[in-house]
């Protein structure tokens, strides 16, 4: 049975720290202004491949010349290689502190990132990777193959980061039963799930109508089902001597930073690729 006994004392320890909460908010953070950069940057690389002189703004990307639309598939491409890299350097680190978690949420928001105009792709008609697959010129019904894949590929890296989030339990107690797994889940991932991408918001200031801010809200919903996987998952055991993880300045310095970079250096729009004479649009 999914039980376990667990001490008078434990059980009136607090369930999770608040500062944890709040470190995990503000990496999730981090998470989104990475992937989203990173999917910046794979339309402005393509572009620039592509030839249509892009320009990275802090919220999108302008290409200032026409040609083939082909290169706004890769926002998603990059993102997913993104996705896939950070997932390879996860592993790396043993240790269960603010570094690691940043990087965990790091790859759930690269996939999410990648995923997604996958998953939507027959429901839209002008977002980047449906202008891009309208010039394939492919056969009816294709595009719903597609959006199967991605959503296949969102649900799974939702329900794989059930024992990665588990494993940052302070004790096999917390997440000895369904019920406790489901909080401490909901807990480090669902709210800073949601919580996050709203901390983000000042690193995509102003909008300028690119929608941008306004679907951030959306960024954590992935984490429902990362919860409710949580449920049945009963493989992660948690070692002795765990060090109980509370608040950490990292998360919040490193969000702090990007949104100085975004605000002084790509809100003024970068030059892909960049000029050493006049790498800003506004420096033509």
């Amino acid at each position: 049975m999914d039980t376990e006994t667990v001490s008078v004392e434990e059980a009136r320890r607090p369930r999770t720290s608040t500062g944890f909460v709040l470190t995990s908010a503000f990496a999730s953070g981090v998470g989104v202004v990475i992937a989203v950069v990173i999917y910046h940057l794979g339309l402005a690389v393509a572009g620039a491949i592509a030839g249509r002189a892009p320009v990275l703004y802090h919220n999108e990307v302008l290409f200032r010349a026409g040609g083939s639309d082909l290169a706004l598939a890769g926002g998603a491409a990059a993102s997913l290689i993104a996705g896939a890299i950070f997932l390879t350097l996860y592993p790396a680190s043993r240790r269960y502190d603010a570094a690691r978690l940043t990087v965990l949420w790091t790859v759930l928001h690269c996939f999410r990132q990648g995923f997604t105009p996958l998953a939507v792709l027959p429901f839209t008609d002008d977002s980047p990777l449906s202008r891009a697959w309208s010039t394939l010129g492919l056969p009816a019904g294709v595009e719903w193959v597609v959006s199967a894949a991605g959503t296949v590929g969102l649900l799974s890296v939702a329900l794989a980061s059930a024992p990665a989030f588990l494993a940052y339990a302070s004790r096999q107690s917390l997440i000895s039963t369904p019920s406790g797994r489901a909080r401490f889940t909901a807990e480090i991932a669902l709210v800073p799930g949601v919580v996050g991408p709203l901390l983000a918001v000042p690193v995509f200031l102003p909008d300028g109508g690119t929608g941008l801010v306004p679907s951030l809200p959306l960024f954590g919903a992935f984490t429902i089902a990362t919860v409710l996987a949580a449920l049945g998952t009963r493989t992660v055991r948690i070692g002795d001597h765990r060090e109980a993880l509370g608040w950490s300045w990292l998360p919040l310095a490193w969000l702090v930073f990007f949104a100085l970079v975004s605000q002084f250096l790509f809100r003024r729009g970068v030059l892909i690729p960049p000029s050493l004479r006049a790498p800003f649009v506004d420096s033509m």
